[in-house]
C-alpha cells in the first residue's frame, strides 16, 4: 500500500513539473501558481516517500525551485533584426577600381575615383574637372593651381609658370582713338582699353608690358613717331588709373613703322592705327 501512494505521488509530481515545461503551460498567464503547486507536490510526493514531515518541508522547497526553473514566463524577448550596414558610400561608377569590400578608391580624395581619373595625384584641395584634372581656365597648358599669369589670351605661348614667353603679344586693340592730331584718349577709346585691365592687373606683378602705339602713314615718319609716343603715355597712363601697377608698362611709340594692313585704304590704315602689348 504505501509503495502505490509513494508511486502515486512521483507520478503526480512529474505530471506536474512536465505540465509546467510543457507548450500548453508555456501559453499559461499564471506563473506564480504554477511554481506553488510545484511546491505542494514536491513536498507531498517527499513526505509520501519517507513519511517524514521534515523532508516533506525540503521536498516543497525544490519542488518550488524546480517549478521556477521549469515554468517559463510569458513574456517572450524577440532580438529586433539588425540591418546590415552598407559596405560603399556610394555605389561605385563604371570602370572605378575597387578594394576588397567592392567600394571605389580615391587615392588622391579629388572627388574622382581611381580608374576614372585621369590625373592621379592631385595635391589636396586644388579644384579639378569631371575626370581628375585640374582646372586650366585659359588653356595654355598650365594649370590654375600652378599658373602665375591667369588669363593669359587663348594661342599665347607660354613658360612653364603659364607667363608668356619675351617678344610676345598678349593683346591688340584697334579703335583705340584720340582727339584729332593729339594724345587725348576719346571716350570710346577708354571703353576699348577696358579689355586689357584685368589680363594686365593679373600680370603686373610677374612681368613687364611694352605698350606700343602704332600709326597709319599720313604724315611725316618723324610727326608720327613722336605722335605714336605720345598716345601709348597716353594709354598707360590710363591703365595706371585703373589700377594697374606702373612699373609693368613701359610706354613706345613705333610710329607708322609696324603695320598690319595696307596704308592705302581707309580699312587698312584703320588696322595700322592700334595699340599692342608686347612682353619685354
Amino acid at each position: 500500500m504505501k509503495i502505490s501512494i509513494k508511486l502515486t505521488a512521483v507520478a503526480l509530481a512529474a505530471g506536474l513539473l512536465a505540465g509546467c515545461a510543457g507548450p500548453s503551460k508555456q501559453a499559461d498567464d499564471n506563473y506564480l501558481l504554477c511554481a506553488i503547486a510545484g511546491g505542494l507536490v514536491g513536498g507531498a510526493a517527499v513526505a509520501a516517500a519517507s513519511g517524514d514531515g521534515q523532508s516533506a518541508v525540503g521536498g516543497a522547497l525544490v519542488g518550488g525551485a524546480l517549478s521556477l526553473i521549469l515554468c517559463p514566463t510569458e513574456e517572450t524577448v524577440v532580438a529586433a533584426p539588425v540591418e546590415a550596414a552598407a559596405v560603399c558610400a556610394e555605389v561605385p561608377p563604371a570602370g572605378a577600381l575597387l578594394d576588397a569590400q567592392g567600394c571605389a578608391f580615391d587615392s588622391d580624395s579629388d572627388g574622382v575615383v581611381d580608374g576614372i581619373d585621369m590625373c592621379a595625384n592631385t595635391p589636396e584641395g586644388v579644384t579639378v574637372d569631371r575626370v581628375g584634372c585640374p582646372l586650366d581656365t585659359d588653356k595654355d597648358g598650365v594649370a590654375d593651381f600652378e599658373d602665375m599669369c591667369p588669363g593669359t589670351p587663348l594661342g599665347t605661348i607660354v613658360d612653364k609658370t603659364g607667363c608668356p614667353l619675351k617678344g610676345e603679344k598678349i593683346l591688340s586693340l584697334t579703335g583705340v582713338n584720340f582727339a584729332f592730331d593729339k594724345a587725348v584718349l576719346t571716350t570710346g577709346a577708354q571703353d576699348v582699353l577696358e579689355q586689357a585691365v584685368d589680363l594686365l592687373k593679373n600680370t603686373d606683378s610677374v612681368i613687364e608690358v611694352r605698350v606700343e602705339g602704332h600709326t597709319d602713314s599720313i604724315g611725316s615718319d618723324t610727326y608720327n613717331k613722336t605722335l605714336s609716343q605720345q598716345r601709348a603715355e597716353a594709354v598707360v597712363a590710363y591703365l595706371v588709373s585703373r589700377g594697374v601697377k606702373s612699373h609693368s608698362l613701359m610706354a613706345v611709340g613705333m610710329g607708322e613703322s609696324s603695320p598690319v594692313a595696307t596704308n592705302d585704304t581707309d580699312a587698312g590704315r584703320a588696322a595700322n592705327r592700334r595699340v599692342d602689348f608686347v612682353v619685354q
